[in-house]
């Protein structure tokens, strides 16, 4: 995606409200998917898919209009996955990993706090999620159609880990995970 004309980076994390739709720019080169704000913000975004923000490479690239560019990975937690988002000085934006119950994710930046839920039950995986602050939903997110629609201004890495868990999830996050237990009994050794 090249540089737009007279953009310059912002001081602060952009933030989204209203409607956000990814659609299919190119097929082979980069961007493979564009990101559409309805203030005007866009982003192009390398090609989804889990085994390359998960497993393999170096995740997912995502080009901002101001020549920047964002990585979205995972790093190991415990005994499972967390989906990260970095800056290109390799700080860390945001965080997102599986909850208590498998199906509900923490999403956390440095001045927020938000839990992504289906917003409908049924068989397999969602297809509305929404992301919620203080117990008040903010904003709601598709599968199908890969869109959503921010009714407070929500930070923009919190919309990106929001709409690739709404697609993905995290690998591994329904299997059993059992804490390690490294106890001395009775004082033997």
């Amino acid at each position: 995606m090249r540089r737009q004309q007279g953009a310059a980076a912002p001081a602060a994390i952009p933030m989204v409200s209203g409607g956000v739709t990814v659609r299919r720019a190119h097929l082979v080169r980069f961007p493979s998917y564009r990101l559409t704000a309805q203030q005007g913000l866009e982003l192009g975004l390398a090609r989804y898919g889990a085994l390359n923000i998960f497993f393999f490479g170096r995740g997912q690239k995502i080009a901002l209009p101001w020549g920047e560019h964002w990585r979205l990975t995972a790093v190991a937690r415990g005994s499972g996955l967390a989906a990260v988002l970095i800056n290109q000085a390799r700080q860390r934006l945001a965080m997102a990993a599986a909850g208590a119950a498998a199906g509900n994710y923490g999403i956390n930046g440095r001045d927020y706090a938000y839990t992504l839920n289906p917003a409908e039950g049924g068989w397999g995986r969602a297809h509305v999620w929404d992301l919620v602050a203080h117990e008040e939903p903010v904003a709601r997110f598709t599968r199908r159609p890969f869109d959503g629609h921010c009714d407070r201004p929500v930070p923009l890495p919190a919309v990106l880990l929001a709409l690739t868990l709404t697609r993905f999830g995290i690998p591994g996050e329904s299997d059993l995970h059992l804490p390690g237990m490294n106890w001395r009994l009775h004082g033997g050794g």
